[in-house]
């Protein structure tokens, strides 16, 4: 059964402590494959680090809709299945009452090195393309953020600058006025009426 994001991180969140836990036991009486057991409890738990981080997230009203990504709800559903299997070839098929006599050094460490690499490679995966989900939805969050905050900033500095009536753009405050001052340009207007008149000026006044 597919969850959504929210339901896939608390049970990626919750399995990954309990196999974790369970690497613990395995490192502690199991001592013939104790660099396996490290190396997949450490992805374990990488892997629940980045899934927490997506839990801070959600609750974050700024989530850039994490809980509509469905690369993150993918990598999150197949993270989920694969932790549970991992969960049950860990979880000693002995009673616990007869667990409790013979303790787990009566017990194989249930993987294969290849098996191992393979499990170590498919966590790391999941955990790498999630924190990459996180890092663009990251940047779109800061991006909106700078955005708003530029906008808001624009605002503020418009909205204190001193307005001069009547010089705005197009403003007709002043279209019954002369548009100069008497007696001002007089010497350039001469010189353009004299160009218009002149027969052999140049095609162009400059």
């Amino acid at each position: 059964e597919v969850l959504g994001v929210a339901a896939n991180v608390i049970a990626v969140v919750d399995i990954s402590i309990k196999v974790a836990s369970l690497c613990v036991q395995y490192a502690r009486d199991v001592k013939n494959a104790a660099a396996d057991i490290e190396r997949l409890k450490n992805e374990v738990t990488n892997l629940k680090g980045v899934t927490e981080t997506v839990q801070g997230l959600l609750n974050n009203p700024n989530s850039a809709n994490l809980d509509k990504s469905q690369t993150l709800e993918k990598n999150l559903d197949d993270s989920r299945c694969l932790l549970q299997r991992l969960e049950l070839r860990l979880t000693p098929q002995t009673s616990r009452k007869a667990m409790s006599k013979i303790g787990l050094r009566a017990l194989k460490w249930p993987f294969q090195r290849k098996e191992v690499d393979d499990l170590v490679e498919t966590l790391r995966r999941h955990a790498e393309t999630i924190d990459r989900t996180l890092q663009v939805r990251c940047r779109g969050i800061i991006l909106h953020v700078d955005q708003t905050l530029l906008s808001i900033d624009q605002k503020t500095v418009l909205s204190r600058l001193p307005v001069a009536t009547g010089a705005s753009f197009d403003s007709g405050a002043e279209e019954h006025n002369p548009t100069c001052l008497r007696d001002t340009r007089v010497e350039l207007l001469l010189c353009i009426h004299e160009w218009a008149l002149d027969p052999d000026a140049k095609p162009i006044f400059w």
